[in-house]
């Protein structure tokens, strides 16, 4: 079978079923609470929960596999802690709480909106969006150098939050949550305050819309960044090679949360 044809039939079977669970569980529920007008953003919404059902399969069925294989810390027994990040996890990657799922959605739209009315004015002080497609259309208009380049900058912006999340003290108070597990799987990357994780959601998307990042790109590019945020809280050993000068990689980040090697030592943020 032709990759082609195999991405084809993926495709017209997760349609079929995004649209079975909006016409036979969504729906009656809008109608129920007479809140059809949302319809459009419930059926969208449905997409952050499918990916959010793949991203969970795939942390059970590849990372947890490969960290039975190669830990970098043994564990003969699942951490009682660690249970808790399962249900932080399940509520943030399939949108029933705050986080990930349709809570990054929501505010992206609200942003879009927000976004579309300025538009006209930041176009007379002459000030656009950075569009990547638009740079070197013959190169950056591809979908994958445009997705990777948008990739990069979003994760800089995701490196700029972080630092900050530990520099200033009010915010050390949220993010500490998150520091606060000492036993490091798969699951641990989505133990977060709800604050924090709002205030997450809103950065970026803001950024994601300045880049000039469509829907379908979102989508992919946030659940991708939480993929690869779940590999690096894994307990796995790993040796990148030179490539851990830019990937930071699982070995890396467990240092990050080591106790005692950030400002959490002497009672500040680190």
């Amino acid at each position: 079978m032709e990759p082609s044809t195999l991405l084809n039939g993926i495709s017209e079977a997760y349609a079929q079923l995004q649209e079975l669970i909006f016409s036979e569980i969504v729906s009656p529920i809008l109608y129920q609470f007479n809140l059809i007008a949302w319809a459009e953003d419930a059926y969208d919404g449905i997409d952050w929960f499918l990916f959010g059902c793949v991203q969970i399969l795939l942390i059970f069925l590849i990372l947890r596999t490969w960290e039975r294989v190669a830990p970098a810390e043994p564990q003969e027994h699942f951490a009682k802690s660690s249970k808790a990040d399962v249900i932080y996890t399940l509520f943030h990657r399939l949108g029933i709480f705050h986080g990930l799922g349709i809570f990054h959605g929501l505010i992206f739209i609200a942003l879009s909106g927000f976004f579309f009315e300025i538009d006209a004015v930041l176009h007379d002080f002459r000030f656009g969006r950075l569009n990547v497609e638009s740079w070197y259309p013959p190169i950056t208009a591809i979908p994958l150098v445009s997705f990777f380049i948008y990739f990069v900058m979003l994760d800089f912006v995701e490196y700029l939050y972080h630092r900050a999340s530990h520099t200033f003290h009010w915010w050390w108070q949220l993010h500490a949550l998150h520091h606060s597990q000492t036993v490091m799987t798969a699951w641990s990357d989505d133990r977060n305050h709800v604050l924090d994780d709002i205030m997450h959601a809103v950065v970026f998307a803001f950024f994601a819309l300045l880049f000039g990042v469509s829907p379908s790109q979102f989508i992919i590019l946030v659940v991708l960044s939480q993929l690869i945020q779940s590999w690096q809280h894994a307990n796995i050993k790993v040796n990148l090679g030179p490539l851990q000068y830019v990937i930071v990689s699982p070995m890396f980040h467990r240092l990050h949360h080591a106790v005692g090697y950030g400002y959490e030592s002497q009672g500040k943020p680190g």
